[in-house]
């Protein structure tokens, strides 16, 4: 028996010594909670104590966190008590925690996800619109100066079949829509692309009248002789071909103009 004993006792040491050792370790690090931070409070009031920077009770708790706890152990203090005098008794408790609050900074704005650049399925119909519409542009300023160097902006309506006021309102306006298209191509802004929508159709309006007052008047059947008139200025002769450039590239600028307006919105 003396022997079993012998020979169990360091076994059961052994065991002893190996099971302290499992059962031990480091002790789990201090965290912080709002209870913590709450029960801090509640003795620092108690005991009239300015609280003047962030204590371990309350370290690394957010904003909302160690004001909910602060809140409550001015409650906690305070007691019931009538409205009045708990808000008395409250705001000369507050000054005591007051700087706890206020070290421990309120959450920032959340930033808001920046919305993925894309690039606008209209640009490339506003690229193909103002290059159709500067070619129209170019045509149009080679005829109004060959307008302007037959002398088309001195001579009266009935001679040049064409008003002066018609021509000139028909350029100016187109000049204005290509500007304010170039500017919806530069900033996206759908408002731009629907006034010059709007700009375009008056140009091609004074367009189509421009070109109906150009056309020659059929030949007046022979009358008899009369007595000898003055002879009336001959009307100014464009190029039919460039006025034909100018029409058909007319027309597709209006198509791809609206249709980049529409996509745009």
């Amino acid at each position: 028996m003396r022997g079993i004993i012998k020979g169990a006792a360091p076994a059961g040491l052994l065991a002893a010594v190996l099971a302290a050792g499992c059962s031990g370790g480091a002790p789990a690090p201090y965290q912080a909670t709002a209870d913590t931070c709450y029960a801090f409070g509640v003795q620092a009031l108690q005991r009239h104590i300015t609280v003047t920077t962030v204590p371990r009770a309350c370290a690394g708790l957010s904003y909302a966190q160690v004001n909910l706890a602060v809140a409550r152990a001015i409650r906690e203090v305070v007691g019931p008590q009538r409205k009045v005098v708990a808000r008395r008794l409250a705001y000369q408790e507050s000054a005591y925690l007051g700087h706890l609050i206020r070290t421990v900074p309120p959450p920032g704005p959340v930033p808001l996800a920046a919305a993925p650049a894309r690039q606008s399925a209209s640009l490339p119909l506003g690229l193909m619109a103002l290059a159709a519409w500067i070619g129209t542009a170019a045509a149009g300023s080679y005829l109004l100066a060959g307008w302007l160097a037959h002398g088309g902006l001195h001579r009266r309506s009935l001679v040049t079949g064409v008003p002066p006021v018609t021509i000139v309102s028909h350029f100016t306006l187109a000049v204005a829509g290509l500007g304010t298209w170039i500017a919806f191509v530069a900033t996206d802004v759908a408002a731009l692309a629907w006034i010059a929508v709007g700009v375009i159709v008056l140009v091609a309006g004074l367009g189509m009248a421009t070109l109906v007052a150009a056309l020659p008047e059929p030949a007046a059947p022979a009358a008899p002789a009369a007595p000898a008139a003055p002879a009336a200025p001959a009307r100014i002769r464009l190029p039919v071909t460039v006025i034909a450039i100018h029409g058909v590239l007319a027309t597709a600028t209006i198509l791809l103009v609206v249709l980049a307006a529409i996509d745009a919105g």
